[in-house]
């Protein structure tokens, strides 16, 4: 028996509008094509119809942290031409990070089928901040009115810029010397100017989802102290903080009654377990340190959740800042004047003292490391306690 609620055969349009003056609007931002779209309802008469009338593709592969450094990308593109469909194209281990943007309209995963259809699809605008050449060569065929950043091939076979602002992206990601001795340009501005647009401070976006949330609560429990996030993560060995210096700075906060949540990614599971070992070896229980491997979206939730993080320069210290929470950033080889966004107020850096540091990954040591065993835990502990007190 059909239920009552289910509308009986033919009647599904409705008694105005029938299958002989069908409607589709493919210009609607919700068009899926070939399948009812989310609101689940014919084009006729749908009041959620949104018009696109100008269609920009982004290509960004990947790092997460670079994800959130341009994040706020889209919505200023969206601001200004409420009519823009936004695409990104990205690695799917990095997709998750871009459905938590509200401002990207289709996340497309880089593979053989996207590879397939992009030639094939017309953009009023291309911006390529991604030197992979599988990715920047994508960008040279595919159709748009307009092109800047990088793409792949030409006469020489190789990465090239398009556009005066991506001369400069080009310099930065070919010689570091533009990155360490003369640049006072963050990334966010130069992926804003890359786009033609003038950053104007816009924070952060990111939209974690309430379940992820929930979750990363229930993995901190019940408060007992001021909540702090070690970040024991980084996208290079070099951008590593030594774990004997993790496990001092642990020790302390501890004893100065913090509560320590543990954050690294996939590769960091057995920096993070050796440091709970150590800690439980000191006495330290679950409702003192907690630690667990999470989902991304779990843990992009978890540095809302405390008071202050303790990051190297990582996908970490870009979350504290969408959640705009008190960080002490480690720097090694990193420059500061590039990672930390103009809009962030609520930072502390500390340097590596040795003489060539920021080397931005363009290492004399040969990519051994060392500069950042040169940060002194106890200057860690006091800039961690310092935002502590006025949190």
């Amino acid at each position: 028996m059909i239920p009552e609620q289910i509308p009986g055969k033919g009647t599904f349009l409705g008694p105005i509008h029938t299958t002989a003056t069908f409607e589709i609007h493919p210009d609607c931002r919700h068009f899926a094509g070939g399948m009812p779209c989310r609101y689940w309802r014919p084009c006729h008469g749908c009041p959620h119809r949104d018009p696109v009338d100008h269609r920009v593709l982004i290509v960004m592969l990947g790092l997460l942290g670079d994800m959130l450094i341009a994040s706020p990308l889209p919505k200023r593109i969206r601001d200004e031409r409420p009519g823009a469909h936004v695409t990104w194209l990205v690695d799917e281990a990095n997709a998750p990070i871009l459905r938590m943007n509200p401002y990207v309209d289709e996340v497309l995963v880089h593979d053989w089928e996207a590879a397939a259809q992009l030639p094939s699809r017309r953009f009023d605008a291309v911006y390529s901040f991604e030197r992979t050449p599988s990715a920047a060569a994508l960008v040279d065929r595919i159709d748009a009115g307009h092109k800047a950043g990088l793409a792949y091939g030409g006469p020489h076979h190789t990465l090239y810029p398009m556009g005066e602002a991506a001369l400069q992206f080009f310099r930065q990601n070919t010689w570091n010397d533009y990155r360490t001795l003369t640049n006072t340009q963050t990334w966010t501005e130069l992926y804003f100017a890359v786009a033609g647009y003038e950053y104007a401070g816009e924070p952060y976006v990111l939209h974690v989802p309430q379940a992820a949330r929930r979750r990363a609560a229930g993995l901190l429990g019940e408060r007992t102290g001021p909540r702090v996030c070690l970040n024991l993560g980084g996208s290079l060995p070099t951008k590593l903080w030594p774990q004997r210096h993790w496990a001092e700075l642990a020790d302390a906060l501890l004893e100065h009654g913090a509560q320590l949540a543990l954050l690294g990614g996939p590769g960091d599971r057995g920096a993070c377990e050796a440091l709970v070992r150590h800690l439980r070896m000191r006495g330290a229980d679950e409702t003192r340190v907690a630690y667990a491997p999470l989902s991304l979206e779990e843990a992009s939730a978890l540095p809302g959740l405390v008071d202050a993080v303790v990051t190297g320069d990582s996908f970490g210290f870009h979350l504290a800042l969408a959640h705009e929470k008190p960080a002490v950033l480690l720097l090694g080889p990193s420059n500061g004047a590039e990672v930390i966004p103009k809009h962030a107020t609520d930072v502390t850096a500390l340097r590596s003292t040795l003489a060539c540091s920021p080397c931005a990954h363009q290492v004399a040591c040969g990519g051994v490391g060392g500069c950042m065993d040169t940060i002194d835990p106890s200057d860690v502990l006091k800039a961690t306690l310092d935002h502590l007190t006025t949190a």
